[in-house]
């Protein structure tokens, strides 16, 4: 990526990150008030720390250097997907057993399309994902399903054009980050929301790929 999307990209997770964080600095600040209770301080304290941690640990999947691979990475990270989703509106379905093999950067690709899945669904649903060992390679899908489901505005865009230029933004950098990640592992996006209350991504990996 770019210089520009870099920069776009460190705004999105810190903007991601402000709201749990500034919670704790409440939770603090509130142990020091004595009109509320240590425990319901302590309690606001414990769980934005844990949205934190939370956080974090999706994105250093989906956007750091290096990884896991196999059945076993995938299942560290469908870990980490529904623990992101544990106290929200969205659900994460992704089946046992995990027997397809990726790469790191197939399993990086998968946690960015599970992350622009969630990001379809503002009134809460399902983000279900299917993986698929084929001839032709390895077949991700991920589907967005709920009332409202829809993409956000300038995500198409984002994840279709080589340069998306002025309409790059902290909001679409997630989506055009995802699809240059699927595009150096030989393979491309596709998405869909013509179907009321759902969301579609899915990509083919080239089987050279998916095994080194």
């Amino acid at each position: 990526m770019d210089l520009k999307a870099s920069q776009f990209l460190c705004s999105r997770i810190c903007h991601d990150l402000i709201g749990p964080v500034g919670a704790v600095n409440a939770g603090m600040e509130l142990l020091s008030d004595l009109s509320v209770s240590d425990d319901e301080a302590l309690s606001l304290v414990a769980d934005s720390a844990a949205q934190v941690i939370r956080r974090l640990e999706v994105y250093r999947v989906a956007f750091g250097i290096g990884g896991g691979t196999g059945p076993r990475a995938l299942a560290d990270a469908r870990k980490l997907a529904r623990n992101l989703m544990a106290e929200g509106k969205v659900t994460l379905d992704w089946p046992d057993p995990i027997e397809e093999t990726l790469s790191s950067g197939g399993v990086k690709l998968v946690m960015n399309l599970v992350l622009l899945g969630h990001d379809s669904l503002p009134r809460g649903g399902t983000v279900a994902v299917r993986l698929a060992d084929m001839a032709e390679g390895a077949g991700v899908a991920v589907i967005a399903s709920g009332t409202g489901a829809r993409l956000k505005d300038g995500i198409l865009a984002a994840m279709t054009r080589d340069d998306p230029g002025d309409e790059l933004s902290a909001y679409t950098v997630a989506a055009y980050f995802a699809q240059q990640l699927a595009l150096s592992l030989g393979g491309r996006i596709e998405t869909s929301d013509e179907e009321d209350g759902e969301v579609r991504f899915a990509a083919l990996l080239p089987r050279e790929i998916t095994n080194e």
